[in-house]
């Protein structure tokens, strides 16, 4: 599945069903509407951050927004823990190794390490791929209860 495809399609129809228009949801997350405008005709993807704004704007989960899960749950959700903190944790529980997540996620043993230890902190796109492989949510990879 193209999560990010999916992302921009979920936005539309959140956007439709909650009678919002691009301009009220910028004034609502802050995020410019051009940005807006972008994410909702696939032109790029979202940060973190504002993949995190939209999803508070409209009071659900990332794995909603993404494709992860089917139902939209109306519920406001916080940030209670770092990214990385959740990225090794999601590693030390997977029975997979770094090496093996390398394999199958193309994703370089370096930069694993990296995230593992906090250096430095995955894309958005990047934990998407994480979450897939890692059974494990986008919203919990975020840091988001």
């Amino acid at each position: 599945m193209d999560r990010l495809a999916f992302f921009s399609d979920c936005l539309k129809d959140l956007l439709l069903e909650n009678s919002l228009t691009i301009k009220s949801l910028a004034e609502k997350t802050g995020i410019s509407q051009s940005r807006l405008y972008d994410f909702v005709n696939k032109v790029h993807s979202p940060s973190i951050e504002n993949a995190v704004r939209i999803a508070d704007a409209f009071e659900c989960s990332l794995d909603y927004l993404f494709g992860f899960a089917e139902d939209y749950v109306r519920a406001p959700h916080h940030i209670s823990d770092a990214v990385s903190n959740r990225v090794k944790t999601a590693i030390d529980k997977s029975p997979l190794s770094r090496y093996q997540l390398h394999k199958i996620t193309s994703i370089s043993e370096s930069q694993l390490l990296r995230w593992y230890h906090g250096t430095q902190t995955p894309a958005l796109v990047s934990l998407i791929t994480l979450a897939e492989h890692l059974d494990c949510s986008l919203d919990f990879l975020v840091g988001r209860e």
